[in-house]
């Protein structure tokens, strides 16, 4: 009996000596530590209910999308001025009360005798200063009346439905459609429709595993009551308060769980690792590729649609930063849209002809265009788009 209460005794003496030691190290960790944390311990002197907020949902303002049961999400109608945050500043954005980031009103583009129609992604969305977005620069310097639909984190199949119901609102098709293209919608359009919102936010339904190239569903009602926790963190359990605190405030907290993670698998990636699939260079397999497959059947139902109702369909290839001058990079979807008798522009050419840097093109710690980007891209458009 006297030994099994010595070794009780020794273990609660050892069990203490642990703790004391843990909190020591976090304690020291703590102040000696830098006030921003450890790149390498992202939760740790972070406000973890703001972080989880973060990783959950897209960037757009609260409110500025809805659900839809077709499209997944879409951008909410008559949006007052709100500010849109990005590394590289901040600017004002809205909506229309056909739910497009546009000036013009149903009525003003009805009561026009003819317009043209931007749609696209977030580069036809604009990404910048409205009055410098591509759409805004093309209709100043063309003066043909625009409407501007594009729409950030769609592909085309996405961006047909949103046409095709708007122009069921305006009446009557446009003269041109103008339709930008990106690298990344073909993983837009394999995964469509791949985005909801929940209490007000964008948030993607699916992950994507790449060793077995497949889609996998996220937690819903986990993001669900982490957007919860990171708008109101009093309204968790008391557990979920404390292991939030925990993770800001103890490293060896956060080196448990990473070690936890590690253990657990290979991180999952955003819906855009699908674009690894594919490369659009001459013969690389952009017109056969399974993962190009669906996006291949939304152009064709631009191209189709565009026969039907007359009207000229112009296809904007938008390279990213790193390629931005590499005129070879979309040299296969050319021979495809060239087979399809697709009028296209590749702005890798101008990009390259003009001999700037990509800094000079994009945002510089993002890979989308900047205002002065975007301006050069309505200006060559507006020249050669008569």
């Amino acid at each position: 009996m006297l030994a099994f209460k010595k070794i009780v005794k020794n273990c609660v003496i050892i069990f203490v000596a642990v703790i004391s030691t843990l909190i020591a190290v976090d304690l020291i960790a703590y102040l000696v530590s830098p006030s921003q944390g450890i790149s390498l311990v992202p939760a740790y002197k972070k406000n973890r209910s703001q972080e989880r907020l973060k990783e959950a949902i897209h960037y757009f303002p609260r409110g500025y999308n809805i659900a839809d049961p077709v499209m997944g999400f879409d951008i909410a109608k008559n949006i007052a001025q709100v500010t849109f945050n990005m590394a590289d500043g901040s600017f004002s954005i809205f909506s229309n009360d056909i739910g497009c980031f546009d000036h013009h009103a149903l009525a003003e583009i009805k009561a026009a005798k003819s317009y043209d129609y931007f749609a696209g992604d977030s580069f036809a969305w604009g990404y910048g200063n409205y009055e410098q977005n591509i759409p805004s620069t093309y209709e100043k310097l063309s003066g043909r009346f625009t409407v501007k639909c594009g729409i950030i984190h769609s592909g085309q199949s996405h961006q047909f439905e949103k046409f095709q119901r708007t122009i069921k609102l305006i009446g009557h098709p446009p003269k041109r459609v103008i339709l930008t293209f990106y690298e990344n919608d073909v993983a837009n359009d394999y995964a469509y429709p791949h985005t909801t919102v929940i209490e007000g936010y964008a948030v993607d339904t699916y992950k994507f595993d790449a060793g077995q190239f497949q889609l996998v569903p996220r937690d819903m009602v986990k993001i669900k009551q982490d957007i919860l926790a990171g708008l109101n963190p009093k309204t968790q359990s008391l557990k979920v308060q404390m292991d939030a605190w925990l993770d800001g405030h103890s490293l060896v907290w956060n080196l448990f769980k990473i070690g936890v993670k590690q253990v657990k698998g290979i991180e999952l990636a955003t819906i855009y690792g699908i674009s690894e699939g594919v490369s659009y260079e001459k013969d690389k397999g952009y017109a056969t590729a399974e993962v190009s497959k669906k996006n291949r059947v939304a152009l064709d139902l631009w191209i189709n649609d565009a026969k039907k109702n007359h009207y000229e369909l112009v296809m904007i290839l938008i390279p990213p930063k790193l390629h931005h001058g590499n005129t070879n990079f979309y040299g296969g979807l050319r021979d495809y849209l060239n087979a399809k008798n697709v009028h296209y522009y590749d702005l890798t050419e101008p990009f390259h002809a003009s001999k700037k840097r990509s800094e000079e093109f994009y945002w510089l710690n993002d890979g989308h265009l900047s205002n002065d980007g975007s301006d050069f891209v309505g200006k060559y458009l507006s020249k050669f788009l008569k």
